[in-house]
Order: structure tokens, then sequence, then C-alpha cells
């Protein structure tokens, strides 16, 4: 009877652990050179899969301190081809092959990705052909990758995650994308960078986990420097973001893109959306992690 009972138990657990959506923000910062921000990339990790939202500045490093491998990195999808979305994807790619990735490499990103792989193949063509050759011998097969373009409604599914693609505003880019990745139990909503979008609205609605891009610059800033209110433009403020937030209801909001053009603080930014909305919101930083389950739990991942 007791081994009838922990192995229910066991087969309960495993069923709940199994539907948990383990989120990384590995990279938390803009095109800005920071120690403490690499620019944008999120790991979500469901069952024994990992999926890689873009892959910007120092996207290997973080996977690294998160204890994980080169090669374990299978999976790629890009919001969009902003320099700081993809500055990564390079050395995902070569450092992969140098670890002998034994599989292509999936990526699903937006019209252009293609140009923009087979570019960076072409630039490394002097270290594929030494690294090809003895003493290394590495298997070029290990280069070889899968590249599916997405577009608005795109589906991914795979061991009952389901990734869907979603245009968002992002001028002067054309194609800009979201995803919604969910099971039967959980749902996270990586809103990419974007103005305020009604399509972030309608997808993130009752989601359990908000990622959300924020850009902040005071009212001063805006008037003195045009620039400032140029980037403003193609990013969602305080306000919107509030809004987005009250429209709905997430059981969380992280705060990601950390983009700041008056030096205002984490907690200027964070005090100025919580006097517009009463739903919990924090600021992303690197290596933090959140585990969306029944109580959602959010932890650092400890530095190597």
């Amino acid at each position: 009877m007791r081994k009838f009972i922990f192995l229910l138990l066991f087969i309960v657990s495993s069923e709940i652990y199994a539907d948990i959506i383990k989120v990384t923000i590995l990279g938390s910062g803009t095109p800005r050179v920071s120690f403490e921000r690499f620019s944008q990339s999120i790991l979500i990790e469901h069952e024994q899969d990992k999926y890689l939202f873009d892959a910007g500045r120092g996207a290997l490093i973080r996977l690294y301190q998160s204890n994980i491998l080169p090669n374990e990195i299978k999976k790629i999808f890009l919001t969009h081809l902003h320099s700081d979305h993809v500055l990564g994807f390079s050395d995902i790619l070569m450092t992969g092959w140098v670890y002998h990735r034994q599989s292509p490499l999936q990526i699903y990103g937006p019209k252009g990705t293609k140009n923009f792989v087979d570019s960076i193949i072409k630039a490394y063509e002097e270290d594929i052909n030494v690294r090809s050759q003895a003493p290394e011998n590495l298997d070029i097969r290990g280069l070889q990758t899968n590249i599916d373009t997405i577009y608005d409604g795109f589906e991914y599914q795979n061991n009952g995650l389901t990734i869907e693609a979603f245009a968002v505003k992002h001028e002067p880019f054309v194609h800009a994308y979201g995803f919604k990745i969910y099971n039967k139990r959980y749902c996270v909503v990586i809103s990419g960078d974007t103005s305020y979008s009604e399509k972030v609205i309608e997808k993130s609605k009752g989601c359990d986990l908000l990622i959300h891009e924020i850009a902040h610059a005071s009212e001063h800033t805006l008037k003195k420097y045009p620039k400032a209110k140029g980037v403003i433009s193609y990013h969602t403020n305080v306000v919107e973001v509030s809004d987005i937030i009250n429209k709905t209801r997430p059981r969380l909001t992280i705060l990601n893109h950390v983009l700041s053009l008056d030096g205002s603080s984490d907690d200027d930014i964070l005090n100025a959306i919580k006097q517009n909305t009463e739903h919990d919101v924090l600021i992303a930083k690197d290596l933090m992690t959140i585990d969306v389950k029944d109580d959602i739990y959010i932890y650092k991942q400890k530095n190597l």
C-alpha cells in the first residue's frame, strides 16, 4: 500500500513538474553596453526542451552562467533583426559547432533571417575551413541550420508546448513579432520590441507572465532632445505599459529591454508604473529566473 501511495505521489508530482514553464532573462538591456544588463535574450525551458528567444550581446555567456552549454541550444526564435537582439547569434552558432552540436540549429525568425544566417556563415568562412581540417576535424554538419520564416499567426508545437508568433508595431521594422508560449496550464507572453499594441493586449489577456519592453524619458528630455522622442515613439512608455497591464491582468508582469533615456533608475520607472496599476510588476534583471506554475517562483541564477 505504501509503495502504491509513493508511486501515485511520484506520478502526480511528475505531471505537475512537466507543466512548469521556466523562464530565464539572459539579457534585460538594450544596445547600450553594460556589465549588468546584456542585450535582449530570454530562455524558455519546458520539460527537457530549451527555447531561446532572441540572442543579444552575451547570450552565450549568460547561458553558461545558467549551466547550459552552447550545443544544448537547438531552437532559436527571433522577434526581429535589430542588432541588439542578434549580436550573440554568431557566438551560439559557431561555438555550438566547436562544442560538437549534433543536429541542425532550428531558427524561427522574420523575413530576412535566412540572409542574416547565410551572411554569418560566409563571414566565418576562413574559420570554418580551418576547423574542418586536422587537428580539429570538426564535422561541418554541426553548422547546418533549418530556417522557418515566421508570420502573424505562425505556430510551433512540441511536447505539449505551443509557441505562437504575432505581429507587433516596431517601425520602421516591417517584420517584428511577439510570442505567446503556452501549455495546457500556463501561459507566457513576450512582447518583443513594440510600441503600444492591441495585438499584445489580445494575446496577453489572462496570461500568467507578461514580459514586456519598457522605455522611459521625462517630458523635459523629450522636449529637449528630438531623437529621444523619436526613439520613444517605437517603444512603449510607462503610461502605455500600465494601460496594457490593466487591460490584460496577468498574474505577473516583468518589464524587460529596459531603456531609460533620461537616467531614471529601475525604481523610478517601477514607481511610475505603480502609480497607474495595482497589478504585480517587476523590473527584469539578467539571470532572473521565473518558474511559472500555480505559485510563481522567482529567483536568480547563481553566477559561476
